[in-house]
């Protein structure tokens, strides 16, 4: 499978290309849609901080991607290259992706239960490095909460659009 093929010989210079465009990898994934297979590629912002990806540096990114694997003379199979974003709801992976987005929204699923509820949107408000624990701002029946967790506290944690 081409997944395989990518991952074991193009995955650093796949990484040096999305890294050239300001990019990181997000994840890999083989997938079957409308037919074809799909070999995908999603991308975040190498600056953490930044929101949006530029629809150029995906182009690029893209363009270079493609050429590097139109190469290999082994790969047989069709398929259809996409880089893209890894969207505005993508999950947060690690600890240092919250660390460096203080203020944005979330929709977080926690081990603990706050009046019987585990399942929330909020607002990140700060870090704390001493205590390593996070301080989430929500609402709960109409009413303000505050909830200070640790990221292992959190069973699931995406980045979430306010309305």
């Amino acid at each position: 499978m081409i997944k395989e093929l990518v991952e074991n010989k193009y995955m650093a210079k796949i990484k040096e290309i999305l890294e050239e465009n300001e990019l990181s990898l997000y994840e890999l994934n083989w997938v079957f849609e409308h037919e074809s297979n799909v070999l995908q590629i999603l991308a975040e912002n190498k600056d953490a901080t930044k929101k949006f990806i530029e629809f150029d540096a995906l182009i690029a990114a893209n363009e270079a991607i493609s050429s590097l694997l139109d190469e290999d003379e082994s790969i047989v199979e069709p398929y259809i290259l996409e880089v893209s974003s890894a969207g505005a709801e993508r999950a947060v992976k690690d600890q240092k992706t919250l660390e460096n987005n203080i203020g944005s929204y979330f929709y977080i699923k926690s081990n603990i239960a706050f009046e019987g509820v585990n399942e929330f949107n909020a607002t990140l408000n700060d870090y704390n490095k001493e205590t390593n624990t996070f301080l989430f701002n929500f609402f709960l029946k109409g009413k303000p909460k505050k909830a200070n967790l640790k990221f292992e506290d959190i069973s699931f944690i995406r980045f979430a659009v306010k309305f």
